[in-house]
């Protein structure tokens, strides 16, 4: 571990110096001064591991940083990406020249190179940045990493007047800054071999991305996709292979090219030429955007559908976690589709799932379609991708959190999505004792999984494989425990439907 430590005096009183040692790391990219915020845990924050994406660069691939000249002051974070803010929300120093990661490492020096963990953050690839508690992850013994990466159409855009076959360049930023890490890591003390992606909701289905696509490969050993959604329709552009899947209601799949023309037009109406669309204001573009930016199928840096490539054994042979929440559809409002559009979408299925899900309905329409919508586009994701990690001779474990109402935020009819990120990183000021605990066995269960691959920890229950004979989940409540077939005549339903969104059956389901 390459850290060292500098004194510097701070005059309190004329005659009463006091030394103070500043983390100090010499690695590739340059020299980096830190602090320790917290005790123990060394924060290097907003190192630049991209050049600006702005100006000509916008919808371009990322570019190396040049070196850090002199000493780098990696104390406060690099603003976010742009994004749009409500008027309520609290101040955000956002810039187009955004792509900046933080390092945390444990101060203590260790004979070996730590296990890495990389954070992608959710916020439905329109919102969201790298500023996290990194400490409480590495206190525990591993060097963890975020990064802010492109958002909106600025992030994922396949504008006809642009020429570039890659859509996804938020894609592509996250790629970069693997390369980084793999560049970098050890002089801050990690193992550029020992790396674990990790993400919640938008930032899971980075991890799904990331997991297939071909720019990734190699570039990560672990990976866990916390309510990721790749079995989700998504817009194809030009490029995309054919024939295309049905889109989420069985009618012809999104253009991407349709798509991102409509964000634009909002902008600005008139043609557009590629020298126009980089001189349109970037804040305008982020805010044009209605409900969640989705990635692209381009056929290169998404070579198709996640779950698809997934089926086909095409993605990355690593040890896989992945699962979901009881009541993930609290996220539906935030996704702008009303339970009208959503009945809409299922047409004919609508009426066989709304049978199974007769004690939510039976509530409320509202609550019976969020269960159904969570359901779907997180839950099934989850175990079609868990089963199909035997395509690649790789062990995967299903998760899925479950709390009792005393673990709850008040008037939560489940675990709301994206609550297991509140406790992992224990980010809830108003979580209860028992919540608080559910919080440190999955930061122990999360770190075992990055140490060796596999999510056990001394002391607690044991974590066994998801598909060697059936659907093993671990759910997580006031006491943990493996349970078999979790939601399974509606997951069952789900994948039924799921498959005949595919020419011909294909790929079907592992069974």
């Amino acid at each position: 571990m390459k850290i060292q430590f500098t004194l510097m005096a701070l005059l309190l009183s004329c005659a009463s110096p006091i030394a103070i040692a500043a983390p100090m790391v010499a690695a590739p990219a340059g020299n980096f001064e830190g602090s320790e915020t917290t005790p123990g845990v060394l924060a290097f924050k907003g190192i630049r591991y991209a050049s600006s994406p702005a100006g000509l660069q916008r919808w371009q691939p990322p570019r190396p940083p040049n070196k850090v000249a002199g000493t780098l002051a990696a104390k406060s974070y690099g603003p976010s990406c742009l994004q749009p803010r409500a008027p309520s929300a609290p101040p955000l120093a956002t810039s187009e020249d955004c792509l900046y990661l933080n390092v945390w490492t444990p101060s203590a020096n260790s004979r070996a190179p730590l296990p890495v963990m990389v954070w992608l953050h959710g916020g439905g690839f329109l919102t969201g940045d790298g500023r996290i508690p990194g400490e409480i992850l590495a206190a525990q013994g591993v060097v963890v990493v975020s990064m802010n990466y492109r958002l909106g159409p600025l992030g994922f855009m396949a504008h006809e007047a642009l020429s570039r076959n890659v859509a996804n360049f938020g894609l592509l930023d996250m790629v970069a800054a693997l390369d980084w890490v793999a560049a970098n890591i050890r002089s801050f003390g990690g193992d550029p071999g020992n790396v674990t992606i990790f993400g919640v909701s938008a930032g899971g289905q980075a991890v799904n991305l990331l997991m297939v696509s071909p720019l990734a490969t190699g570039k990560f050993h672990r990976a866990i996709a916390q309510s990721g959604y790749a079995t989700w329709a998504l817009p194809r552009s030009a490029h995309a292979p054919m024939p295309a899947p049905r889109d989420a209601g069985m009618g012809i799949a999104d253009s991407a090219e349709t798509l991102s023309g409509e964000v634009i037009a909002r902008v600005d109406p008139r043609p557009q030429s590629a020298a126009s669309l980089v001189a349109l204001e970037g804040q305008a573009l982020v805010n044009a955007v209605r409900g969640f930016q989705l990635p692209i199928v381009d056929g290169s840096s998404l070579p198709e559908e996640p779950a698809a490539l997934f089926l086909r054994g095409r993605q990355a042979a690593v040890p896989f976690m992945t699962g979901g929440n009881s009541f993930e559809g609290t996220v539906m409002p935030q996704a702008a589709i009303s339970a009208d559009a959503f009945e809409g979408m299922l047409g004919g299925d609508f009426e066989p799932l709304q049978k199974l899900y007769a004690e939510d309905f039976a509530i409320s329409r509202d609550r019976g379609v969020m269960r159904m919508f969570g359901d779907m586009r997180y839950l099934l994701s989850a175990r079609v991708l868990a089963r199909s990690m035997a395509k690649v001779n790789q062990p995967s474990w299903l998760y899925y959190v479950d709390l009792a109402a005393e673990q709850l935020p008040p008037g939560s009819p489940g675990t709301p999505h994206a609550y297991d990120q509140a406790l992992l990183f224990d980010t809830d000021p108003k979580a209860s004792a028992l919540a608080r605990q559910t919080g440190e066995r999955l930061r122990r269960y999360w770190i075992g999984f990055a140490k060796d691959g596999r999510p056990n920890a001394e002391g607690l229950a044991s974590w066994v494989e998801c598909c060697n004979a059936t659907d093993r989940w671990m759910v997580f409540a006031a006491r943990d425990q493996v349970r078999d077939g979790i939601i399974k005549e509606k997951l069952d339903l789900l994948t039924a439907r799921y498959e005949r969104r595919w020419p011909n059956n294909e790929p079907s389901v592992v069974k």
